[in-house]
């Protein structure tokens, strides 16, 4: 099915392809419209699969508790352009146009080909409002989810389905494996559709067929997996990848008892519905309404609402939420969307012309550009002077640069991290940049970032305010004593990021 509307649509194909990137050409700070994407996260990404792709080995040699294939995205972009985001606008380009891709395919399970292309012209639209700059792991995940829910839906459609194609399974156990090696909470998506799959086969009595699925599963997860742990094992590190990301995951997620997790998902939902209003209600009828009505098998009803809700729970129940978390869970704009559009189209047809598919593709390009904002606030950054020191980002970059082959650690995660991929430094230690650990959770990095300056490991230090341990290195007696302040940068009229140079 998915060969055959490939070649009959392919048209509409070639034109969301297009969509795909002018949309992030506009709406991702990875485009090469702008000057750079000076986000933390991206950079630290970035840098540690810059670092991977030379050689240095996740957890040991370079560190952040994220898993390793956001890493390994990031360091084929990396590929492509050494110092610069160029690679990676191709990459997430590419990677959005695979998920409007499966949205468009979702919605023609249901409506005709002028409302499909509208679900998948707005529902990365809808997902825009919380991208952040671009470049998000949780965006990255939302691809894998689409293909997913593109068979589910596929198998839960018809009320009496019992053979579930083993050849699907496959597909699922791969997804959920790669989503579960780069943002592991996020996995539960997959947890209640696929139980309801193995119940549906086990009450239709079809056991030769939930054994071939089971058997399909595992081999999915084998062929992410295995290569996974045959890189960590040759490298001596399958210990430190399994106290990184497993122990310190579940330590840093900090989730408190019962009553703060509840006092969470209440408080959040209110603002959802406060803050995210008509996105949250789309979400609402795509996650609650849309299995209800469009879904024919009881245990397809109940697996679809119940990963909603395991993804809404693990979202929002820890206490350090951040605005981009929700990504994963805007994949039920897909169906949303669908529901309202079959309503409307009882009432107004829609002609599949080129007539009628240029304006929707102009109105939805240009909500995507008013959601983001980013031309507009980025005119005089565009146009401006690189080397004007008007950021802490470019005022340090033009000292650090001016070195030969300089080294550089800095002392939490910040916008100065950009500096790495700018001036194409490679980290020559482990804890090169400080993700947001405290030290009552993981000293280690800071014991050893003391270590790399008393020792005097890199040649340049960087500071901020917002760091951390910001207390502790101000008062660091070696900091003084080995490196120089070379440069501040002031923000609301007073220094809040401090550069330090070695002494020689």
């Amino acid at each position: 099915m998915i060969k055959k509307t490939l070649i009959d649509e392919k048209n509409i194909f070639i034109v969301l392809a297009i969509y795909a990137f002018v949309l992030l050409f506009f709406c991702s700070l990875m485009s090469p419209l702008y000057p750079f994407n000076d986000w933390s996260d991206i950079n630290l990404y970035f840098n540690i699969g810059k670092a991977i792709f030379h050689g240095q080995t996740l957890y040991t040699e370079v560190f952040d508790h994220k898993g390793l294939l956001i890493f390994v995205i990031y360091g084929l972009g990396s590929l492509i352009s050494s110092d610069s985001f160029i690679g990676m606008y191709f990459i997430e380009s590419l990677a959005w146009v695979f998920m409007i891709f499966g949205a468009y395919l979702i919605a023609r399970l249901y409506l005709d080909k002028a409302y499909a292309f509208i679900v998948a012209l707005f529902f990365p639209v809808l997902m825009l409002s919380h991208s952040s700059e671009g470049g998000s792991a949780e965006e990255f995940i939302v691809l894998f989810e689409v293909v997913s829910l593109y068979l589910f839906i596929r198998y839960f459609k018809d009320k009496h389905t019992s053979v579930h194609k083993p050849s699907w399974m496959l597909v699922h156990g791969m997804m959920c494996t790669i989503v579960l090696l780069i943002k592991i909470n996020l996995v539960v998506f997959w947890f209640f559709p696929l139980l309801a799959v193995l119940i549906n086969l086990l009450v239709k009595k079809e056991y030769k067929n939930l054994f071939h699925n089971i058997l399909t599963f595992i081999a999915g997860v084998m062929i992410v997996i295995l290569p996974v742990i045959l890189y960590f094992w040759l490298n001596n590190a399958l210990s430190y990848a399994w106290d990184t990301y497993i122990v310190l995951n579940k330590t840093y997620a900090r989730l408190g008892d019962f009553s703060r997790i509840m006092e969470n998902l209440i408080v959040r939902f209110y603002q959802r519905l406060k803050y995210d209003n008509y996105e949250f209600l789309i979400i609402l009828i795509g996650a609650i309404y849309f299995p209800v009505r469009y879904i024919g098998n009881i245990w397809g009803k109940i697996g679809l609402i119940l990963s909603f809700a395991a993804l809404y729970i693990v979202i929002f129940m820890p206490a350090n939420y951040v605005f981009y978390y929700s990504i994963p869970y805007y994949i039920f704009c897909i169906t949303g969307i669908i529901a309202i559009l079959d309503i409307v189209s009882r009432y107004q047809k829609l002609q599949s012309r080129w007539y009628v598919f240029l304006p929707l593709f102009l109105v939805a390009l240009s909500c995507g550009i008013a959601t983001k904002g980013f031309f507009g606030k980025s005119k005089e950054v565009i146009f401006r002077e690189k080397a004007k020191d008007d950021t802490v980002l470019y005022k340090f970059y033009n000292v650090i640069a001016k070195e030969k082959n300089p080294t550089l650690m800095i002392l939490g995660l910040d916008a100065t991290t950009g500096i790495f991929t700018k001036a194409n430094i490679m980290p020559t230690v482990k804890y090169f940049i400080s993700p947001n650990l405290p030290y009552d959770i993981y000293p280690d990095m800071r014991d050893e970032q003391t270590r790399y300056i008393r020792e005097k490991k890199v040649q340049f230090v960087i500071l901020s305010g917002g760091s951390f341990s910001y207390d502790y290195y101000m008062e660091l007696p070696v900091l003084q004593e080995n490196y120089d302040l070379v440069s501040t940068f002031e923000e609301n009229g007073r220094s809040t990021y401090f550069l330090y140079k070695r002494k020689d």
